[in-house]
């Protein structure tokens, strides 16, 4: 157990790391993943770790606070399903995995979705579906790879549209950036 506990505060570490650098959260997918399955293989208590069930969820939500749950919806329901399983009474985890799977219901339509939780721009539907989560992860990390040396500066979001464009293209997939998505708003 003392293995596992060393590596998920490594993993941690790593997470809040790609957090705060800018435009890396598509890091902590993976680590975020294996984080998961090491929490799941502990038991609900560890004293001196996590003393309550309710606890263990937490360290989960604090997780989950380093990813973008709208980028992999379907892990993030995993994890929130778990730690609801862990502390039902939990209101923000109940109020976050019901947004969540309003947000993969491809029949819930996105102008009532957007309208529902208070999000400003317009998104592509092709972001809510498996297809897009199972290769986000590579996406980004081929985006990345091609805007390495790109400064992180104003208009650096079109530069990484458009490169992510053609990535996903590579992959059969059509993608609608924000800018195309919201054609009234100013980015950058």
């Amino acid at each position: 157990m003392e293995k596992t506990l060393n590596r998920l505060l490594v993993i941690f570490r790593e997470m809040v790391a790609n957090y705060k650098e800018r435009g890396a959260i598509w890091k902590n997918i993976p680590l975020g993943k294996e984080a998961f399955e090491l929490m799941k293989s502990l038991p609900p208590t560890v004293k001196g770790e996590f003393n309550t069930p309710a606890d263990k969820a937490h360290l989960l939500s604090q997780m989950l606070d380093h990813m973008d749950e709208e980028t992999t919806p379907r892990f993030a329901i995993g994890v929130r399903e778990y730690m609801h399983s862990l502390d039902p009474k939990d209101e923000d985890n109940n109020r976050e995995l019901k947004k969540l799977r309003d947000y993969i219901d491809l029949d819930f339509p996105m102008p009532e979705y957007c309208k529902r939780y208070r999000r400003h721009l317009k998104f592509d539907p092709i972001e809510r579906t498996e297809q897009w989560e199972e290769v986000i992860y590579d996406i980004e990390k081929e985006c990345h790879k091609r805007l390495r040396g790109v400064p992180r500066r104003m208009g650096f979001c079109f530069a990484h549209w458009s490169t992510k464009h053609d990535v996903l293209s590579k992959y059969g997939i059509d993608w609608n950036s924000p800018k195309r998505m919201n054609p009234r708003v100013i980015f950058d």
